[in-house]
């Protein structure tokens, strides 16, 4: 069984970087067998109710602004799988999920293709992605996640965020100052619940986290976790990369396993 991933993707500018969370993207897949396919739930494709990308030729979608032109170019020839795309619509649609099939999306945005770049950088695994639910709860999220779970015999399931997101409040003077108090803190605490697989605290981040508006203060970036979470199969997760970036960017990963 393969394991499902929460990964904090950090900036597009990621694969022109020689720093820590590079390295360690570039060595993941080491980490468990080759999939068949991968299913992402990226944070910069968000929808209202849920939505699959169903476009027989997708493309990389440059859904950033001011980077090097160099990353502008960047391609990366990853394709869908149209056969897996109805497999997974099927699926959903047998436990009671309603889900559209978007032909429209021009492809994949850059929480998908930057990371796997890195990860997979032969891009010969189909790439499957469905859109992060607005509308859905923690506890919606979660349920989704756990619909999604034997997808994971052939399957790596990723949701692609960030632990901590507050781009407001960046030290963009320097890459790697001390961290500030108010992410490690958010980023301990989220990482002792997962550990305990204590879902009931999770789902009541909101309320019970410290600092969550100072590292969140909107939440497409850390939601798509509730979707790895759900798909654990009840497992406890492993922190990955516990490093920050520009004094608040926590570029932990986390690991299902079982």
């Amino acid at each position: 069984m393969l394991p499902s991933l929460f990964i904090s993707h950090g900036s597009p500018a990621l694969s022109l970087t020689n720093n820590e969370t590079k390295r360690f993207f570039q060595k993941l897949s080491s980490r468990f067998e080759i999939p068949k396919y991968i299913l992402v739930i990226s944070a910069h494709w968000t929808t209202n109710n849920l939505e699959i990308l169903a476009n027989e030729n997708p493309e990389l979608m440059y859904d950033f602004y001011s980077f090097p032109q160099e990353l502008y170019t960047m391609k990366y020839p990853i394709q869908n799988s149209i056969e897996k795309v109805d497999e997974v619509v099927k699926l959903l649609e047998e436990n009671g999920i309603d889900i559209v099939k978007n032909k429209n999306r021009i492809g994949y945005d850059h929480g998908v293709w930057s990371p796997l770049k890195l990860i997979y950088p032969d891009a010969n695994i189909p790439i499957i992605q469905l859109s992060l639910p607005l509308s859905y709860t923690p506890q919606e999220l979660i349920a989704l996640g756990e619909i999604l779970y034997p997808l994971r015999k052939d399957t790596l399931i990723v949701s692609s965020g960030n632990m901590t997101h507050n781009l407001g409040l960046i030290n963009w003077r320097e890459e790697n100052p001390k961290p500030q108090k108010y992410a490690v803190s958010f980023r301990d605490w989220i990482v002792e619940k997962l550990e305990k697989c204590d879902k009931r605290s999770l789902e009541e981040f909101i309320i019970k986290a410290p600092y969550v508006r100072e590292n969140h203060p909107t939440l497409e970036h850390f939601l798509p976790l509730f979707v790895t979470l759900g798909a654990s199969n009840d497992s406890v997760g492993e922190s990955l990369n516990d490093c920050y970036e520009f004094g608040n960017l926590s570029m932990d990963s986390i690991i299902f396993r079982s």
